[in-house]
């Protein structure tokens, strides 16, 4: 499925997310950002604490991997982008994407996903997503119905 869908913020953080993240449908893959980012919101609608989120956001940035929060949360928190790693940005993506795919597979099995991305963490905001999609045909994901991309 190389087929991305648009979705609103108010979409991805409704009640309606929230349940489908709580029963294991939907998998958010979002920037591990501590203030201000989409990854605090859901965390703390999902009940987890500012210590933690803050210590979830900082592992996954320190490492310069994706962390997922399974079997917790369907949720992977995808790293910010480091100054510098500017020249190996499309490398980092493609491969943070793949790991990310392999949860997907292995552990997720959500039937919907949703890549949520800012230009704070990202600048590029179409090179993102056009990596994205090259990945997505290059590795279908299978059982996932749906995939949603959300710039902001």
């Amino acid at each position: 499925m190389s087929n991305l869908k648009n979705i609103t913020v108010n979409e991805i953080t409704s009640d309606d997310s929230i349940n489908l993240l709580n029963s294991s449908k939907l998998h958010i893959i979002c920037s591990a950002k501590k203030v201000g980012g989409l990854a605090n919101t859901l965390l703390t609608k999902l009940g987890e604490s500012q210590l933690n989120i803050n210590r979830y956001c900082d592992m996954v940035n320190s490492k310069y991997e994706p962390g997922c929060l399974f079997p917790k949360h369907t949720l992977t928190l995808f790293p910010v982008l480091r100054q510098d790693k500017q020249l190996s940005m499309q490398q980092d993506l493609r491969k943070f994407f793949g790991d990310t795919f392999e949860a997907q597979e292995k552990y997720f099995k959500s039937n919907k996903m949703i890549f949520c991305f800012d230009e704070q963490s990202w600048p590029d905001m179409a090179l993102v997503k056009a990596i994205l999609q090259e990945e997505l045909i290059n590795r279908p994901l299978e059982g996932v119905e749906s995939i949603s991309f959300h710039p902001f």
